[in-house]
């Protein structure tokens, strides 16, 4: 985990925005159960980062962090965290169920957005949750962050921080879903690591190529006049052989007028 990340994480902390109002405090404790009719949301998503966004339909700011989730989970599947379910849940009155609607437009395509039915428990008091929380569970359904206003506005970097960090580490330990998929995530997604492979990729580009340079160069033959400035063509052995034997051969003159030649006459008959 990078240092501005531990920093922004001990932040929190000494806050107190990571933990419930309550005197007790449910930091690694297992999410408690809540459904939407007959659906209970966490256990889809057993085994992954949770992120649960707690939105009023009815509040225009609300409207801005739904739709703001989109670039923040782009942001993060960029950088290698995948696999994280991000929900939202609808506040229960009246007026935030009739503009439902509002709040689902708003939500980044595959982002559930769930709307409380009136005479069911409310989901947010179960969560001991307010307008525009944001709750980060670990890999094993335990509550890692409870950020709050004004840190849970999604310019500031405290909700992306607090992701990072439940996807990375085990929080809460004892979470057997980390033993190998955080090895993998530092090891094999990690965007240092894609650079580095790059580089390196790059390097042995680099060297192939001045192999292949110097593999050509072996071959290559000087420059002559008449060539137009181009190279001699590599001739098969057996030719090149036959050029050298005909330049040490000795150059037989035409004969003078009166001298025997030395070809040999033929007779053609009188």
């Amino acid at each position: 985990m990078e240092g501005s990340s531990l920093f922004l994480i001990t932040l929190l902390g000494l806050s107190g925005l990571v933990s419930s109002e309550d005197s007790q405090t449910t930091i690694c404790k297992p999410a408690p159960r809540w459904t939407i009719g007959s659906e209970v949301p966490m256990l889809l998503s057993y085994g992954q980062v949770t992120v649960v966004a707690l939105l009023q339909a009815s509040c225009g700011f609300c409207l801005v962090q739904a739709a703001n989730m989109g670039p923040l989970r782009d942001k993060l599947t960029n950088l290698g965290l995948i696999n994280i379910t991000y929900i939202i849940v609808n506040d229960q009155s009246s007026l935030s169920r009739l503009l439902y609607p509002k709040l689902a437009a708003q939500a980044p395509a595959g982002v559930p957005v769930y709307e409380q039915l009136p005479n069911q428990e409310d989901v947010w008091e179960v969560l001991n949750g307010n307008k525009d929380d944001f709750l980060i569970y670990d890999r094993c359904g335990r509550l890692t962050f409870h950020i709050r206003l004004p840190y849970s506005y999604l310019h500031f970097p405290f909700v992306e921080a607090a992701i990072n960090t439940t996807y990375y580490e085990d929080y809460c330990q004892n979470c057997s879903f980390y033993t190998n998929v955080t090895w993998n995530a530092k090891n094999e997604v990690s965007p240092k690591n894609r650079t580095e492979e790059k580089t390196e990729a790059l390097g042995k580009d680099k060297l192939t190529s001045k192999e292949d340079d110097k593999s050509g160069d072996h071959h290559q033959h000087s420059k002559g006049p008449g060539t137009g400035g181009g190279h001699r063509p590599h001739l098969p052995t057996n030719q090149e052989e036959d050029i050298d034997n005909k330049a040490h051969r000795p150059i037989k003159s035409k004969g003078k007028a009166g001298e025997r030649s030395n070809h040999p006459t033929h007779n053609h008959g009188p």
